[in-house]
């Protein structure tokens, strides 16, 4: 290892140019820069610097560093993998943003809200929509069609079945259009269809039109700002519990 540009090797002996003094070895060159409090000294790179500034620079941007910063004593480490995997382990970091976390807790909560984090299988999406409709697939099958016995993870799921025909109900999208505009507020949510190819419907949040009564509902449970629509006194929940009753 090369001395560094603070210690002289003049063919007999070695200097310390900082503190002006000579040493027969190099080992004894060393052993005063490392113990003497007149300057500092990187152990791992056998240089000396002339202030803790100038160190604590070259611990920061030498690439033969791997310091941990969020620890007191700014532990060292051998590679970069091995920091990474200590940040990790030890800090709760997230490596795209560089930050660390008092906890696990606290660093799932910022991968969902910033990360687009699905917590049930680990995968990142590029945005809350596509998390929205991935955690759909997640959902258990336990909303039973109004018409048979079988099972779906949504009512938008239901409705792609009853309007397919294939429910042991008989129920069919002509019933499902014709149960739609027998619920009394029905009027406020369609267009009228000028080329007569059916009932268009009209999302009320976003004025959004759907040639089918289950697209409509797919694209509430999917998009948050219409959501509400299907909950609880929302007008789709109220719709779900008309159509509910008549098959």
């Amino acid at each position: 290892m090369k001395l560094g540009r603070h210690q002289k090797f003049n063919g007999v002996d070695y200097e310390c140019r900082l503190c002006e003094r000579h040493f027969a070895s190099r080992g004894s060159i060393y052993a005063h820069c490392r113990y003497t409090s007149q300057h500092e000294w990187c152990e791992r790179c056998r240089r000396v610097f002339v202030s803790e500034r100038a160190k604590n620079d070259h611990l920061r941007y030498s690439r033969r560093h791997n310091i941990c910063w969020n620890c007191p004593d700014r532990k060292d480490f051998e590679t970069a993998k091995d920091l990474k995997n200590h940040l990790s382990e030890c800090h709760h970091y997230c490596h795209p943003c560089k930050r660390a976390h008092n906890s696990a807790r606290e660093l799932q909560d910022h991968d969902v809200a910033v990360h687009h984090l699905c917590v049930k299988c680990g995968q990142y999406f590029q945005n809350e929509n596509n998390l929205r409709m991935h955690q759909q697939t997640h959902l258990p099958r336990d909303m039973e069609c109004f018409g048979c016995f079988q099972t779906f993870k949504s009512f938008s799921g239901m409705l792609i079945h009853l309007e397919s025909g294939t429910c042991q109900s008989g129920t069919d999208k002509e019933r499902i259009d014709d149960l739609f505009c027998e619920w009394d507020q029905g009027w406020k949510y369609k267009l009228d269809d000028d080329e007569g190819e059916g009932l268009i419907f009209l999302c009320p949040e976003c004025d959004q039109d759907f040639s089918r009564l289950s697209a409509l509902y797919q694209h509430a449970e999917d998009v948050p700002r219409c959501s509400h629509l299907t909950e609880e006194g929302g007008c789709l929940d109220e719709l779900r519990v008309f159509i509910e009753r008549r098959i």
